[in-house]
């Protein structure tokens, strides 16, 4: 004998529901805003002030910077340091910045669209162990 099939209804058990994780806001939008804030900041605040670091860190022998004294070696890689800004933001400065904004973005997005689902990333109080 063949047994006979039934239709079996599959629905999802009573009290749960469904999740449907939505960023807040347009995701290109928040990931462009917050690369071009943090390119800014990096152009205009920080140069000046990376630059100076810069300069008091290289390596001195007897007063001398490496470089001066000789050491071919110890001369920065001319493409990375070659650009035609006036103030001197490089290649190498637009990736690092660039990167750090889509990173500041992402973390945007996440803890909005957290919040938005009904979780909380910052908690009022911590448990005191």
């Amino acid at each position: 004998m063949l047994a006979t099939s039934r239709a079996v209804s599959c629905r999802a058990p009573i009290g749960r529901r469904q999740l449907k994780t939505q960023a807040v806001a347009d995701t290109a939008l928040v990931i462009s805003g917050a690369t071009a804030t943090s390119l800014a900041l990096g152009r205009f605040v920080f140069l000046p002030f990376h630059r100076d670091n810069l300069k008091r860190q290289q390596p001195r022998q007897n007063d001398t910077p490496y470089a001066e004294a000789g050491d071919r070696l110890a001369q920065e890689a001319t493409f990375a340091t070659t650009t035609n800004d006036p103030a001197g933001f490089t290649f190498v400065d637009v990736l690092g910045w660039g990167a750090l904004g889509h990173a500041v973005g992402y973390a945007l997005l996440a803890t909005t669209s957290l919040q938005a689902a009904g979780f909380n990333p910052k908690p009022d109080a911590l448990p005191l162990y």
